[in-house]
C-alpha cells in the first residue's frame, strides 16, 4: 500500500507560469477592502468587485508573505470554522463572511475571495418526490440554489456541525447507505432507488443538501465495451472484498482530475500561440476557481492508502497528464 502525495504538484507549477503579469490594484477603490488587511503587493488584477463579492489575485508572493496575511486576516476576525492547508485558507468572521485565500507555490500568485453572508429566509421543505427522499432538517431557515420534483439544492442555516452530523445519520437510517463516502463536512451517498444525496456542512453553521433522482440516461448497461488491446489498464468497476481493484469514487476523482489538466492544456497552447489576447483573462480567471475545486476534491484522498491497482492507475493517469504538460513547457 502506497500513500498518495502531491497529486496537483505540476498543475501548480502550470499554474505558475502566469504569476506577475498583473496592473496596480487601487485598494481605496476595492468595496469591501475595509474588511481585509492591505495586501503585501498592489501587483494582480480584480476579477470582481461588489458588495457582495470580492474576487482578486496579488501577484509574486512568498510563502512567508502568504502565511503573514492569513495571521493579519485572523486579527481582522476570519476565525470561525477554519480549514487551512499549506495552499489554502478559508474561514468566516462573525458577521458570516466567508475568506478564501490560495497560494499555489513560492513567488507565485495569491487569489483573494471574499462573499457577503448569504441571504436566507422561512422555507418550506419540498412537498416533492424528491423531497420525500430525506428526512426534514430541524432548521427551517434556508435558501434555495434550485427546486423541481426530482431534484434540488437548498443551503440550510442555523445548523451546528453536531446538527449536521446527527442530519447525516438520519439520511443513512433513512436508506442513504449505499456506496457511500464520509468526512468530516462531506456524505455522499445513494439508495435503493437509486436517489443519491450530497450533504456538505459548508460552514458558519450552514449545510447543503443537494438530491438528484436516479440517472435513467446512463447507458453503461447497455453500451458494448469493446476491450483494449493496446494498453492494459487496471479494473476501475469496484473493489472486491478483499480490498483490491479500484475504489469507484477515487477512480471518478482521477479521471475528473485528468479532463481538467486537459483542458488547462489547451489553454496554456491557447495562451502561448496569442499571449497578448486580454480575453484570455477571464479564461485564466475560471480556471483559478476550478482549480480551488479540484484541490478540494483530491484533499480527501491525502491520507487515504492506496492499492495496487488504485497506485497503477495513478501513475497511469499522471503519466498521460506529465506528458500533455511537457508539450506546452517544451
Amino acid at each position: 500500500m502506497k500513500k498518495l502525495t502531491c497529486v496537483l504538484l505540476l498543475l501548480t507549477l502550470c499554474l505558475c507560469l502566469f504569476a506577475c503579469e498583473g496592473e496596480k490594484i487601487v485598494w481605496d477603490d476595492i468595496i469591501l477592502g475595509e474588511m481585509l488587511p492591505l495586501p503585501p503587493s498592489n501587483e494582480g488584477a480584480v476579477h470582481e468587485n461588489s458588495a457582495e463579492d470580492l474576487w482578486m489575485s496579488i501577484d509574486c508572493l512568498s510563502d512567508k508573505q502568504f502565511n503573514d496575511y492569513i495571521e493579519a486576516c485572523k486579527k481582522k476576525g476570519f476565525t470561525i470554522d477554519i480549514d487551512a492547508s499549506s495552499y489554502s485558507f478559508e474561514a468566516y468572521n462573525a458577521d458570516g463572511y466567508k475568506l478564501r485565500l490560495g497560494h499555489y507555490g513560492s513567488d507565485a500568485e495569491m487569489s483573494v475571495e471574499l462573499e457577503a453572508p448569504m441571504e436566507m429566509t422561512t422555507i418550506s421543505w419540498p412537498n416533492s418526490e424528491a423531497g420525500n427522499q430525506l428526512p426534514v432538517p430541524k432548521s427551517v431557515i434556508g435558501k434555495f440554489s434550485y427546486e423541481y420534483s426530482d431534484n434540488f439544492f437548498v443551503y440550510i442555516g442555523g445548523m451546528t456541525k453536531a446538527d449536521y452530523s446527527e442530519y447525516v445519520n438520519a439520511c443513512a437510517e433513512n436508506g442513504f447507505n449505499i456506496d457511500y463516502s464520509k468526512g468530516d463536512d462531506y456524505y455522499y451517498a445513494d439508495n435503493s432507488d437509486g436517489w443519491h444525496v450530497d450533504l456538505r456542512y459548508e460552514g458558519n453553521n450552514i449545510m447543503s443538501i443537494d438530491i438528484d433522482s436516479p440517472d435513467e440516461s446512463d447507458d453503461s448497461d447497455t453500451e458494448e465495451i469493446i476491450p483494449d488491446t493496446t494498453e492494459k489498464t487496471p479494473d476501475t468497476t469496484e473493489k472486491a472484498p478483499d480490498g483490491s481493484g479500484v475504489d469507484p469514487d477515487f477512480k471518478a476523482a482521477m479521471d475528473n482530475y485528468e479532463k481538467f489538466m486537459n483542458d488547462y492544456v489547451a489553454f496554456l497552447k491557447k495562451y502561448q500561440s496569442n499571449p497578448s489576447d486580454l480575453g484570455l483573462l477571464a479564461d485564466y480567471a475560471k480556471y483559478m476557481s476550478d482549480y480551488a475545486d479540484a484541490v478540494k476534491a483530491f484533499e480527501k484522498w491525502e491520507d487515504e492508502d492506496l492499492n495496487d491497482a488504485e497506485l497503477a492507475y495513478y501513475i497511469e493517469v499522471q503519466s498521460r497528464v506529465s506528458k500533455k504538460l511537457l508539450e506546452v513547457a517544451n
